[in-house]
């Protein structure tokens, strides 16, 4: 399904829009991708904004497994619309209960300092393998629902270790076709994306333990710092802080090929062992 008709909402009334199925033979089975919702979520609450304001950042709750097969429903409230920032809560409703909420911040343009962390060392993407050749970066055989982004893991032997740092791993994607010349939907494409690979951050050095986990996104917090274009080129440099007590922090910030820094990402999530499963022997 293409990008467009998975962020397009239906307009209920004042403040409430409904999302569309996304096909649930994508892979995940009957589980919404965490990302779709957060997405969808973001645009319902941009539905809701004055086109002076741009979102720079949104803090989200995965509270519930969302059902693939059902639309959600998004409930906006507006706490708050100043002269410089305004702010709006999403509430997605599957069958009468909450299964995700979000808070979104917008603020009008502004000049102020500036300066970034210089972008990572990494392997250009021309130089790995297009992922509708090489298969899924997800290692289970290809998923459909995300035939449309061209996502490229870097192999972890490429991956320059930095001193100190648990766990590692870089990948670029980007939009294989053009898209309209819309700063707010490649913003909502990258919410969107922003969910894919993050968890297996934390999984990159425990290979043998992956069978034997269940895993969950949790939480997800996003800042989106410059322009950017999802139909082009994204690293995605990542890494994993902490792993314990059956959940795993991850963060990574978003780099074009130019170097620029246009967005961060953190998020916490479930990677315990699965219930009558055996780990590995250490």
């Amino acid at each position: 399904m293409a990008i467009e008709q998975i962020l397009d909402l239906e307009q209920l009334e004042v403040n409430i829009y409904r999302g569309g199925v996304y096909n649930p033979e994508s892979g995940f089975l009957s589980r919404t991708f965490g990302g779709h919702i957060a997405g969808q979520a973001l645009v319902s609450a941009v539905r809701t904004v004055d086109p002076k304001y741009q979102v720079h950042s949104l803090h989200g709750y995965f509270l519930r497994p969302g059902d693939g097969t059902k639309s959600a429903v998004y409930l906006v409230d507006r706490p708050r619309d100043g002269s410089s920032f305004c702010t709006r809560r999403v509430t997605a409703v599957q069958n009468g209960e909450v299964i995700f909420s979000m808070g979104a911040s917008f603020q009008t343009a502004q000049d102020g300092i500036e300066h970034q962390d210089q972008m990572p060392a990494a392997v250009s993407p021309d130089d790995l393998d297009d992922s509708s050749s090489s298969g899924s970066p997800f290692g289970n055989g290809g998923i459909a629902q995300f035939a449309e982004w061209d996502i490229r893991r870097v192999p972890r032997e490429l991956v320059t270790a930095l001193p100190g740092k648990a766990s590692q791993q870089q990948v670029w994607f980007k939009h294989r076709d053009p898209l309209p010349d819309d700063p707010l939907l490649h913003i909502c494409a990258l919410a969107y994306m922003s969910d894919i690979t993050l968890l297996g951050s934390a999984q990159v050095t425990h290979p043998e333990d992956r069978p034997h986990l269940a895993i969950a996104s949790l939480d997800h917090a996003m800042w989106f710092m410059r322009p950017f274009r999802a139909d082009e080129w994204l690293l995605y440099d990542q890494n994993s802080p902490s792993a314990g007590g059956g959940r795993a922090f991850t963060q990574g910030n978003l780099f074009n090929q130019r170097g620029d820094m246009v967005a961060a990402v953190v998020q916490e999530g479930l990677t315990r062992y699965k219930r009558g499963s055996v780990p590995p022997a250490r």
